[in-house]
C-alpha cells in the first residue's frame, strides 16, 4: 500500500544528497573526455551568452548533452551511465551525509520517499543504489541515445510526479534550488538546503512560515552508517 500524500516526502538529488551535478560530472569525465575536450571548450564559449540567461539554461544543457553523447548507442550509454553512477556513489566526499541521514530517518518511520531530479534516470538510480537507497522511488530525466526525451526540471517535475501517482500536498520537500519552487510550494513544510541570503528572501516571500533552511555542507558517514545500507 502507498503512503497517503500527507506522509510523502520529496528530495532533490544534486545539492541535497550528492555534492555537485551528477550528470555534469558525467559529461566532463566521460562524454567530453580525451579527444572531445577541445569541443567542450568551444561549446562552452559559444553557449556562454545563452547560459547567462536563466530561462535559456535548460536549452543550452540539452544542446551540450546531445553533442557530447553523439556516437554512443542507447545500450552503450546506459552502461556508461550506470557504471559512472555506481562509482560516484562510492566517492565519500560526494555524499552529503546529513541529507542521507534525513532520508533514512523518514524511511524508518514509514514515509514514502521520492527523489525528484533533473539528473538522468539511469545515472541517478545507480547513485541511489550505491549509497544504500535502492528502495527509494525515483522520478528523473530520460534520454534515448543522445536525445533528451524528458528534461525533469522546474515545473516539469510536478508533471512527472503526477504521472507516477505522486500528487500534492506532500508533507516535506527538500531542495537546494529555486527552480524547485513548485515542489516546495506544494509541501506542508519546505526545506531549502544550503541557500544564500537572496534565495532565502525570495523563497520566504512565496512560502512564508512553511519555509525552513538548513546547512548541510559538512559531516561524513560513520563506519556503522556506511555498513548499514538501506533502512528496513
Amino acid at each position: 500500500m502507498r503512503a497517503p500524500p500527507a506522509d510523502t516526502v520529496i528530495f532533490d538529488l544534486d545539492g541535497v544528497l550528492l555534492r555537485g551535478d551528477a550528470f555534469g560530472l558525467f559529461m566532463r569525465r566521460v562524454a567530453f573526455a580525451g579527444a572531445r575536450l577541445p569541443l567542450a571548450v568551444v561549446l562552452l564559449i559559444l553557449l556562454a551568452p545563452i547560459v547567462a540567461i536563466p530561462a535559456c539554461r535548460p536549452r543550452a544543457a540539452r544542446w551540450m548533452s546531445r553533442i557530447g553523447l553523439l556516437g554512443r548507442s542507447a545500450e552503450q550509454l546506459r552502461a556508461e551511465l550506470g557504471r559512472f553512477g555506481a562509482d560516484l556513489g562510492e566517492e565519500p566526499e560526494r555524499i552529503i551525509a546529513p541529507g542521507l541521514r534525513v532520508v533514512r530517518a523518514h524511511l524508518a518511520v514509514g514515509d514514502r520517499v521520492v527523489v525528484v531530479t533533473a539528473c538522468e534516470h539511469t545515472l541517478a538510480r545507480a547513485v541511489l543504489d550505491a549509497i544504500g537507497l535502492a528502495e527509494v522511488e525515483l522520478v528523473a530525466s530520460h534520454i534515448h541515445g543522445p536525445k533528451l526525451i524528458v528534461h525533469n526540471y522546474g515545473a516539469t517535475k510536478m508533471v512527472q510526479l503526477a504521472a507516477q501517482g505522486v500528487t500534492p500536498p506532500w508533507r516535506v520537500a527538500y531542495s537546494d534550488s529555486l527552480s524547485d519552487l513548485p515542489i516546495l510550494g506544494a509541501a506542508e513544510q519546505a526545506v531549502l538546503v544550503n541557500a544564500n541570503a537572496r534565495q532565502v528572501a525570495r523563497a520566504r516571500r512565496l512560502l512564508g512560515a512553511r519555509l525552513t533552511t538548513v546547512t548541510w555542507t559538512g559531516g561524513h558517514l560513520s563506519r556503522e552508517e556506511k555498513a548499514s545500507g538501506p533502512v528496513s
